[in-house]
């Protein structure tokens, strides 16, 4: 395990340095691979990253656009990118120093790919209940994925006519300008088309409605159609809240006030304002990966005010108690064959 050690720590010496042969990376590669070395790869790489100093090397700004393209640019599927991945969480911060002659080296390999795949391969970046994640697309689109939210592109827009992405969930997109080539989110049952701007889009396939809000720019809602053409259904203006609901396929646009409602989520704030206990227990599931149960059906006739700011479940369950006439259980989920106990069940009722 020692001689393990000592071979890691020169590879990754000789990253560090920028000086590296193919062989050397395929070693380090696979000896990162490796689940018995995790505890000594940690080792040599946290003593190289307490060796880097503080001062920056070379244009900070090139060296986020390269991870970006980095990131897009290999299937995160692939082995290859469970090692990016475990590299870039765990040395985000060093990653001018220590990270990017490795990243570059993966990012020449995705190179080597036929530009055209790169239009057609899709990625899926999935967020797990209970969690958010906030990424780069690579447009330089930022984008933030709520809880139960997934998102499919391209890896490149580079030979495609528009930057098409598919979204199941709720995420906050602020789109990078490029008015030759329109943005568009492809969702259950609308979709949006933009060439710069900031909105807010809510499009669980397991709920009613879905949910537009638009922050700044302007938002054209409708239907992509084949050729690149697109069916306008409304059109949206900054503050301005548009509603589908996907059974009469129906849009309801009103203008608001104030929008923290729909974005507060992006800084961990749960906000409800007059809304119907439907779409309080279906954010609730989403947020604490919880099945919610109504065991009174005239809960649905109530509306609900509240905002609550990270909040464990049990928490937020005894402001919506005091703010509401709804009272809850919760119910621990099933122990299976290893242990590990299954989703809880949240049931609510009105109060006697």
């Amino acid at each position: 395990m020692l001689k393990v050690m000592t071979y890691i720590n020169r590879l990754l010496k000789k990253f560090r340095e920028g000086n590296f042969s193919d062989k050397e990376l395929t070693d380090l590669t696979t000896l990162l691979k490796i689940p018995t070395y995790d505890e000594v790869t940690d080792a040599s790489m946290l003593m190289h990253w307490k060796e880097c100093d503080n001062s920056p090397i070379g244009d900070e700004q090139r060296f986020i656009h390269i991870l970006d393209e980095i990131h897009h640019t290999i299937n995160v599927k692939s082995n290859k990118t469970t090692l990016v991945h475990r590299l870039y969480i765990g040395f985000s911060k060093v990653a001018a120093i220590l990270i990017i002659p490795l990243m570059v080296a993966f990012y020449m390999i995705g190179l080597n790919q036929n530009p055209k795949n790169l239009a057609v391969q899709k990625n899926t970046i999935t967020v797990p209940l209970g969690a958010t994640s906030n990424f780069m697309l690579p447009d330089g689109t930022n984008v933030m994925l709520n809880s139960g939210s997934t998102l499919t592109y391209p890896l490149s827009f580079e030979r495609n006519k528009n930057r098409l992405v598919a979204l199941n969930g709720e995420g906050y997109f602020q789109v990078s300008k490029n008015k030759r080539k329109p943005f568009i989110v492809n969702m259950n049952g609308i979709d949006i088309k933009v060439t710069g701007t900031a909105f807010n889009a809510r499009a669980y396939n397991d709920e009613s409605n879905v949910i537009v809000a638009l922050v700044e720019g302007s938002v054209l809602l409708g239907n992509q159609l084949p050729e690149n053409n697109f069916e306008t259904k409304s059109e949206l203006k900054p503050m301005d809240v548009a509603i589908l609901d996907k059974a009469n396929k129906k849009i309801e646009k009103f203008r608001s006030n104030d929008l923290k409602k729909h974005i507060a989520w992006t800084q961990g704030i749960t906000m409800f304002d007059n809304d119907p206990i439907q779409t309080v227990t279906d954010k609730l599931e989403k947020l604490y990966n919880v099945e919610v149960i109504i065991n009174d059906k005239e809960l649905l006739n109530y509306r609900l005010t509240a905002t609550f700011t990270n909040e464990p479940l049990e928490r937020a369950l005894k402001i919506i108690s005091m703010s509401s006439p709804v009272s809850y259980q919760i119910v621990s989920g099933l122990k299976d064959s290893t242990g590990i106990y299954g989703q809880r069940t949240l049931i609510m009722r009105r109060k006697r």
